[in-house]
């Protein structure tokens, strides 16, 4: 779909467009300067740049006796280090996913955490003309399905507890756990089993069965999960699915420098 000017906002567009000014042969900029370079009038182009300062994107610096100088902030650092460690997830997990899709015919997602949500960022479909519709991109809360989930129940009490404190968490379906104390026995029980499952939270007659993925510093970056319909996920099938989404994430960070 192409993007036309009449569909974007344009003082968003205009103030994104200031940040394309620092480089490697320019990392500060100075208020003057962009406002020359941008042809953007100096109060307004003061108020951008105080904007992304105030959200961590810019940080004011005194360089070579120059006051009121920029540079790009650690918040670019944060969005960069997640998006490096997404594609290295990818590529390592890529072909694991699909010899996991080929040996079980079900739809196979990778998610990576962005904070307090979810983000699936990989996806192979099954051969069944009937599927479940999961595009990448999309985020979902850390408390619903059994991917997202297994990112969240591994991680620690602390970084769990504040995470149920403040986060708004979204009711998908009926069974979409938004008790705190069930999403912490549905935690406690994934941890003892090493996976999660999921019965219809996301989506109505859906299962889905999650193992959490983790760095060479022991730390859950991501998860792997199949689902489907339940029709499919019959009781005798269920063993070897779950023990094979289990050692395909082990696989994958095992790869990922993983001793544990």
């Amino acid at each position: 779909m192409t993007i036309n000017d009449n569909s974007i906002n344009q003082s968003l567009d205009k103030a994104l467009s200031l940040l394309e000014y620092f480089d490697a042969e320019n990392p500060t900029r100075g208020l003057s300067e962009i406002s020359r370079l941008s042809s953007i009038p100096k109060a307004t182009v003061y108020r951008l740049l105080n904007t992304f300062e105030k959200n961590g994107y810019l940080i004011k610096v005194d360089t070579g006796g120059k006051q009121g100088q920029y540079k790009l902030g650690m918040k670019f650092l944060e969005m960069g280090t997640v998006v490096s460690e997404s594609i290295e997830l990818k590529e390592i997990a890529f072909p694991y996913m699909k010899k996991l899709r080929d040996e079980i015919n079900e739809d196979v997602q990778l998610v990576v955490r962005d904070k307090d949500h979810a983000i699936y960022v990989e996806k192979l479909i099954s051969k069944h003309p009937v599927r479940l519709y999961t595009k990448i991109g999309r985020t979902a809360s850390l408390n619903a399905g059994a991917c997202p989930r297994a990112i969240l129940s591994f991680l620690k009490d602390d970084e769990i507890q504040a995470i149920i404190e403040n986060t708004e968490f979204v009711k998908y379906t009926e069974n979409t756990i938004m008790d705190k104390e069930k999403l912490w026995e549905s935690i406690k029980e994934s941890r003892k089993d090493g996976y999660t499952i999921s019965y219809s939270e996301m989506e109505m007659q859906t299962i889905g069965i999650g193992a959490p993925i983790f760095d060479y510093r022991k730390n859950v970056i991501g998860a792997l999960s199949t689902a489907g319909p339940d029709q499919r996920f019959t009781a005798d099938k269920f063993p070897d699915i779950i023990k094979k989404v289990k050692d395909t994430a082990i696989k994958i960070s095992r790869e990922l420098g993983y001793k544990g």
